[in-house]
């Protein structure tokens, strides 16, 4: 799930309303999948008005200065100024970073955003919480009984180890 606070998503919106009937393009930045900060990058697409591509140069700035604040990339957001929030063809086709989010803001339909993870040409829906603080997510139950399992067998096994490894009992004297 991605959280995205309601002032960002409002500036997404006006981004996208500004730069139509071209698309606009960026970055979402923070710590995991909690985007604390929207960067606009140029779009340098051949025909910006049907495609996107960030411009090499602001990427690659923004990037630096990302990680520089102590951030990591979330994902990445584009427009579509005529058509609904959904992946097309070619972003899917084009997307090169398989564990980013991509957020894309439909001008043309319901509802107005969408999130998306693009990877292996294939399209998968990520759930997208909007609101001043994060959600409450629920811990990771199939991690948290791996891990538990992984104890549980180190224990069994240096107690096994223990006892392969003493030496013989001394023998009992007769009576």
């Amino acid at each position: 799930m991605m959280w995205i606070r309601p002032e960002l998503v409002k500036e997404l919106m006006r981004l996208a309303r500004e730069g139509a009937p071209y698309e606009v393009c960026g970055l979402l930045v923070g710590h995991g999948a909690d985007v604390t900060e929207v960067i606009p990058v140029r779009n340098s697409a051949g025909d910006p008005s049907t495609a996107y591509r960030l411009d090499d140069r602001e990427f690659v700035r923004a990037m630096f200065s990302t990680e520089a604040r102590g951030m990591s990339l979330v994902g990445f957001y584009h427009s579509h100024p005529s058509s609904v929030a959904m992946p097309s063809q070619t972003d899917i086709r084009q997307s090169a970073y398989p564990e980013a989010l991509h957020l894309i803001i439909g001008l043309n339909g319901e509802p107005p955003l969408t999130t998306w993870r693009l990877a292996n040409g294939r399209a998968e829906h990520v759930e997208m919480y909007i609101g001043d603080m994060p959600p409450v997510r629920e811990p990771d139950m199939h991690r948290n009984a791996v891990v538990l399992a992984s104890a549980l067998t180190a224990v069994i096994i240096l107690i096994v180890l223990s006892l392969v490894l003493l030496p013989p009992a001394p023998p009992v004297p007769a009576p």
